[in-house]
């Protein structure tokens, strides 16, 4: 019983649940700690949506792969535990639209494809008159102000901001919902508060130092994955904590004993008893553990979710006929095409830029478009190929081709069931965590990478500050 009075458990071995687990290894070995740590992981490996596979020209991300230092500067974290040196930044950052029949060069000042400038948006090609006309009205009138977006969403506020084709056909091919989440679901202030920052006020950009502006906009230096592909990150953090992982652990069932101890129902069958349980799954997995808990007495929303895939094709050079100007091209969303994004990796990256095919990675599925990724691999290649040949115009095949799925992948919110969740935050988060239970996960607090990383830090310092004072140890003495 003292044993199970000193263990936390960690749920999850995704990258917030690696994370978590990292830090609070970490702690208990520099303090000294008495404390256990055990983490769950339902599946036979570690690293959730990390994907890495190899390949003749070395190891290529087919799952999450980049992170973007707008949304949160996670390189000191990489120094910590000795990946700094793996970090490569992209050669460029901006895709093509692709309007079902040419590509649209993206060679303006932009953020996330939208144009800074005013004049450059009133030149865009897929914006009729009466769509400039609204840009015009909207820019002089819809001045929104900060305090007045939390409870629109991203989409509404670029509709009142610019017009609705500056969202539906310039913003949202450029935010990938397994990175930000919906834009028709989301408030700005959870979804990029950059967007608030450049286009809340129209005397804002105007207000915004050379250094500033320059921080922000679109431009390779902003994006970087690592050479050796995003798996070096996991087995860094599965490798310090090699003791502590348990694979093939599902935990069905989470309860509150008369001891304050939580019993975690493992694979139906086992029990494990721990003091702090740590939850890193995604929303829709944890959904059903903290609502079943009767002493959490938490009305938690929950989540619909949305599928998705990439495929990841070598051409020989010469098949395609028809390039974009940028290192790939976005489909505006309900489009007739079924992928969302493709991205010439040799394009993009340094260290591939000379090899002697061309390596395209295409995504598939967002929210209410995502059945193609329940079909068989031939029957998607088979969809996907003849829209590529049609786009790129292309004289062959491809050399390779494969399909990676992950299903369920990303949580969705309604608005009114985010602010829902935003009073969950505000008014129960203290009450769950004086039981010991601290919840994050994709889709709770953002989504990416580094939103990732972020909830895993934030996570492990609450429940060693708990466990500590739980246990009668002054937090900051070990």
């Amino acid at each position: 019983m003292e044993r199970a009075r000193n263990r936390i458990a960690v749920l999850g071995s995704g990258l917030s649940g690696l994370v978590a687990a990292y830090h609070i290894q970490k702690i208990i070995d520099s303090e000294q700690l008495p404390f256990e740590l055990i983490t769950l992981e339902q599946r036979d490996q570690a690293g959730g949506t990390i994907r890495t596979i190899q390949t003749e020209i070395g190891p290529i991300d087919v799952g999450a792969s980049t992170f973007d230092i707008r949304q949160a500067d996670i390189r000191p974290f990489l120094k910590e535990i000795g990946l700094d040196q793996e970090i490569e930044y992209s050669l460029d950052w901006k895709f093509d639209r692709f309007n079902t029949q040419d590509f649209i060069e993206a060679d303006k000042v932009s953020y996330r494809g939208i144009p800074i400038h005013l004049n450059d948006l009133l030149q865009e090609r897929e914006l009729s008159f009466s769509d400039k006309v609204s840009v015009l009205v909207n820019q002089t009138f819809n001045g929104i102000k900060q305090k007045s977006t939390i409870n629109i969403t991203t989409s509404i506020f670029l509709e009142d901001r610019f017009c609705k084709a500056v969202s539906t056909l310039i913003a949202y091919p450029n935010y990938p919902e397994y990175i930000f989440g919906s834009m028709e679901l989301c408030s700005p202030f959870f979804f990029d508060q950059h967007l608030i920052q450049l286009f809340g006020d129209k005397r804002r950009t105007q207000q915004l130092t050379k250094m500033e502006l320059e921080e922000l906009i679109d431009n390779g230096n902003k994006e970087f994955h690592l050479i050796n592909g995003l798996h070096t990150l996991v087995d860094q953090l599965a490798g310090y904590l090699s003791d502590s992982i348990l694979t093939n652990k599902k935990v069905t069932a989470l309860t509150q004993m008369d001891d304050g101890l939580f019993l975690l129902t493992v694979n139906q069958k086992e029990s494990i008893r721990a003091n702090v349980v740590v939850s890193t799954l995604p929303l829709s997995e944890s959904h059903h553990l903290v609502t079943e808990n009767k002493q959490a007495l938490l009305d938690f929303p929950k989540p619909n979710t949305s599928s998705m895939a990439t495929i990841l094709f070598q051409f020989k050079k010469g098949t395609i006929r028809r390039y974009p100007k940028g290192i790939g091209f976005v489909v505006p969303k309900r489009s007739a095409y079924h992928m969302t994004r493709a991205t010439f990796l040799n394009k993009k990256w340094p260290s591939l830029k000379d090899t002697d095919s061309d390596y395209l990675l295409v995504e598939i599925g967002r929210r209410q478009e995502d059945a193609i990724v329940q079909l068989l691999d031939e029957t998607i290649l088979e969809i996907i190929l003849t829209e590529l040949q049609e786009i790129l115009q292309l004289e062959g095949s491809y050399q390779s081709a494969q399909v990676f799925r992950w299903k369920d992948a990303v949580p969705h919110l309604l608005a009114d069931e985010r602010q829902e969740l935003e009073k969950y935050s505000k008014e129960h988060k203290k009450r769950i965590n004086d039981l010991g239970l601290f919840i994050g996960g994709n889709g709770l607090h953002g989504y990416g990478l580094s939103n990732a990383i972020l909830e895993g830090q934030r996570l492990a310092d609450e429940a060693i500050a708990y466990m500590k004072k739980n246990t009668q140890i002054e937090v900051g003495q070990g």
